[in-house]
């Protein structure tokens, strides 16, 4: 499955290493893609593994909070 999270907070490289670091940490996260252009987030993950709300924590907890791109 693939969420994809727009993060406003997203200004640069260093952020872009710091979620890729911080997600990729979670059990059931398989691939993290940092778009800093267009400041969103894709995640690839393991559906019953890990819930997109998990995925969404973590970020805020980075201090990138995130909102679902529908």
């Amino acid at each position: 499955m693939y969420v994809r999270l727009n993060a406003p907070d997203i200004v640069c490289e260093g952020c872009a290493n710091a979620i890729t670091s911080a997600l990729s940490k979670l059990d059931g996260v398989q691939q993290v893609v940092v778009d800093v252009s267009t400041r969103t987030v894709q995640v690839q993950y393991e559906e019953g593994r890990i819930a997109v709300d998990a995925i969404l924590q973590r970020l805020d907890a980075a201090g990138f909070p995130a909102t679902v791109v529908v």
